[in-house]
């Protein structure tokens, strides 16, 4: 997929791309620079080399889609969006973000959510889906700025990485209601970025 360029309102330059296989040590240094309060809520071991390399080669054979978001030469923003391939579930798919705690304040993470909407869009999807553990309050925040609303808490459903058990929160949003975050979005980005794409969310 295309590499993206865009600017921030405070003149900062985001670069969105692709993952691949050559971002593996980049991506070890962005999750690491993750508090560790933060990281155990995560699904996986995100420091572990080998995992780190699988995550680059689904990017790679396309079985999730794996943005990345760099500030210089630094992943500041991780983004992945995987379609649902059921064909009763079809036309919806899973989102997830990470975003560096440091760049939080400069909006990457709006930057990120306008790249997976255009994926979305192009895809022809009709919702997206956020599934994360409910000490997770930051990506609460960001979703429902996103547009998503609550679907669900299901209790004691998942583990953190410490084994203890967290209810698992479910938000959706339609790409409709996404789009209608548009002026959200745009309070973050420059009008002149220069890289507002498909369905000019």
């Amino acid at each position: 997929m295309n590499k993206k360029t865009y600017r921030l309102t405070n003149e900062e330059k985001v670069t969105v791309r692709d993952l691949n296989h050559n971002d593996v040590l980049q991506s070890q240094n962005f999750f690491q620079a993750i508090p560790e309060s933060e990281r155990k809520y995560f699904r996986s071991d995100v420091l572990d080399i080998k995992h780190l390399k699988e995550r680059c080669l689904e990017a790679e054979k396309g079985k999730i889609i794996r943005r990345v978001a760099f500030v210089s030469d630094a992943i500041v923003g991780d983004a992945s969006l995987e379609i649902e391939t059921d064909s009763w579930k079809s036309g919806s798919a899973f989102l997830r973000l990470v975003i560096d705690p440091t760049h939080i304040d400069t909006g990457v993470q709006y930057v990120l959510a306008k790249d997976m909407y255009d994926i979305a869009h192009d895809q022809h999807l009709e919702k997206i889906i956020a599934k994360f553990m409910r000490p997770q309050k930051d990506l609460m925040d960001i979703y429902q700025k996103l547009g998503f609303r609550m679907e669900g808490v299901l209790p004691d459903y998942v583990h953190d990485q410490e084994g203890k058990e967290q209810d698992m929160v479910v938000m959706q949003a339609s790409l409709d209601e996404m789009r209608k975050a548009q002026q959200f979005i745009g309070d973050w980005l420059d009008n002149g970025h220069g890289a507002v794409g498909a369905g000019e969310m």
